[in-house]
């Protein structure tokens, strides 16, 4: 009996290598596949080792309460930012002093004017006269940049100084 094999116009050896080839290439992604399933299993193995359903969720629990602190802690933080940068508005920021002679009599230039002012003008000058007896000390109110006080030329030119501050 003559087989059907012979009767294809090729060579049935052919046939058989085109086989063995696809056989082997299949056992080859079969062996990738395998380790690659194996490195998984090892993997889940590890992460799953000494824990049982329960402590696992306890983790779940925990890891769950320190977020929820973070986000607390978070909340504070900010409305401490907050705080701050209210504060940080309201406090000084320009500032000018002016040394000089109060009077022309006494030496030395020992009087001063002294400017504090916030990001709105509001603040205060400190006027220092020093003499050969007393000396005098004022101070007044700065309020949007003004004072409700006569100031003398010393005090309006220091004003004027904190007024234009620039911070480096």
């Amino acid at each position: 009996m003559d087989s059907k094999l012979f009767h294809l116009g090729f060579d049935p050896i052919f046939l058989i290598i085109v086989i063995g080839v696809f056989a082997v290439a299949a056992l080859v992604v079969g062996l990738i596949v395998l380790w690659k399933s194996v490195k998984i299993w090892k993997r889940y193995d590890r992460f799953m080792r000494g824990r049982d359903t329960q402590s696992l969720e306890e983790v779940i629990h925990q890891l769950l309460a320190n977020v929820e602190m973070l986000m607390d802690r978070q909340e504070n933080i900010i409305k401490s930012v907050e705080k701050l940068t209210t504060e940080h508005n309201n406090s000084f920021k320009k500032h000018a002093l002016l040394k000089y002679n109060a009077f022309k009599e006494v030496g030395g230039k020992l009087s001063f004017s002294l400017a504090m002012l916030t990001e709105d003008n509001d603040g205060f000058i400190l006027t220092c006269m020093h003499a050969n007896g007393p000396s005098y000390t004022y101070l007044k109110e700065i309020l949007g940049g003004e004072s409700y006080v006569g100031l003398s030329t010393e005090e309006q030119q220091v004003l004027d100084e904190a007024i234009h501050f620039e911070a480096l």
